[in-house]
């Protein structure tokens, strides 16, 4: 008798709050003059399905956790040197983190296909002379017909094309990594060689370096990067949870090397790997001793001058993009939009226009969900 009365208690505990629950969602779907984003509910109909609510305290600005973070170039900051031909590795002559500035050798290259490109550019300026001095032959034979016009515009053409070539393999030899002065050198002394020096392009610091000496390598080879170190990104992995309460323009601290840094993009996608969002920062202050690849923790300054705000978890819903709390009401509660700065197991932190004093749902929010997706929530 007694087991049968505890399940009839529990029964009718049941019943009773699907009937509220019942009610409540008829009543809220038929309140018309309610707002699009408001529950009418009366504190009768509140109790019978178990809501409970709690007051909303302010909380100082805070930095937030740590993230882990990653000190790394802008890509457009690097610049990749690779072997303009098929050659083998006489000589490094930087390391890496050595600066450099340009027109400063690299690297000493012993190639056979320079010396064949050496061989084409001589043979093409021979050919561009020979052509030259017989248009300047035909052209003083033309006044008295013994060449026709004709004869003479095909010698032209025939030059302007050698004169194109020269050019051409001229520029072949430049890129080889030869200077002006050697490659006029061949002209006059008609000898080759196959060794020749890689140069800086630019000034920087090299990184990376991919080769070694006595190395046999192909045309397009990677022989090294250039990498200008200033200014630096921090790239924040933040999960996509707490993604949404970065904003470009936020101060990043690393207070173990005083630096920081500046926010300046928040990822759109998550990395399929680690599911974290990628929020990279600014860093133009390099004294702090921060290097790329290095890894640190990074903090957030967030809701600078905004006030912040400390709720249970339980009490924020989710559904889609939508993250909000519900707010009592004189005629029921509010569905409050808000942004999670931070949150743990025991307590929350989000912004949002909130007042302090307002009380919050932390009880009965299934309640209040199933009569929020009827009124038009996000599904």
């Amino acid at each position: 008798m007694k087991m049968r009365s505890r399940t009839g208690s529990a029964t009718a505990w049941r019943t009773a709050q699907r009937t509220g629950l019942s009610m409540l969602l008829a009543a809220s779907c038929a309140a018309s003059a309610a707002a699009a984003d408001d529950i009418a509910m009366t504190p009768e109909q509140a109790a019978s399905v178990g809501i409970e609510v709690v007051p909303l305290a302010a909380t100082p600005a805070s930095r937030g956790a740590g993230f882990p973070a990653r000190v790394a170039i802008p890509p457009n900051q690097i610049s990749i040197v690779a072997v303009p031909m098929a050659a083998r590795i006489e000589s490094i002559d930087v390391v890496e983190d050595q600066p450099v500035e340009p027109g400063t050798v690299l690297a000493r290259l012993n190639s056979p296909a320079l010396i064949r490109a050496q061989s084409e550019f001589l043979q093409a300026v021979n050919q561009e002379r020979f052509l030259q001095e017989t248009l300047n032959r035909e052209q003083s034979l033309s006044s008295d017909r013994t060449v026709s016009l004709k004869q003479m515009q095909a010698t032209r053409n025939e030059h302007a094309q050698a004169t194109a070539s020269v050019a051409e393999r001229r520029q072949m030899l430049r890129d080889y990594g030869m200077s002006p002065d050697a490659i006029e050198g061949i002209v006059t002394s008609r000898v080759f060689d196959s060794k020749t020096a890689i140069v800086a392009p630019v000034a920087g610091t090299v990184i990376d370096l991919a080769v070694s000496p006595g190395q046999r390598v192909e045309a397009q080879t990677p022989l090294l990067k250039i990498a200008r170190m200033t200014p630096l990104w921090i790239e924040l992995q933040v999960p996509p949870r707490r993604a949404g309460a970065f904003r470009t323009g936020m101060t990043v601290d690393i207070p173990a090397f005083g630096a920081t840094a500046k926010v300046i993009s928040v990822g759109s996608s998550a990395d399929r790997s680690t599911q974290a969002v990628t929020v990279r920062a600014e860093l133009t202050d390099t004294s702090s001793g921060l290097r790329p690849g290095q890894f640190v923790e990074a903090f957030v300054t967030f809701a600078a001058g905004e006030k912040t705000w400390s709720v249970r978890p339980e009490s924020i819903v989710r559904r889609g993009r939508d993250t909000v709390v519900f707010v009592r009401t004189d005629k029921g509660f509010r569905v409050q939009p808000v942004t999670v700065i931070e949150e743990d197991r025991d307590a929350a932190r989000v912004t949002g226009p909130l007042q302090a004093g307002d009380s919050i749902a932390i009880r009965g929010i299934v309640a209040l969900k199933g009569a929020w997706q009827g009124l038009g929530g996000s599904q």
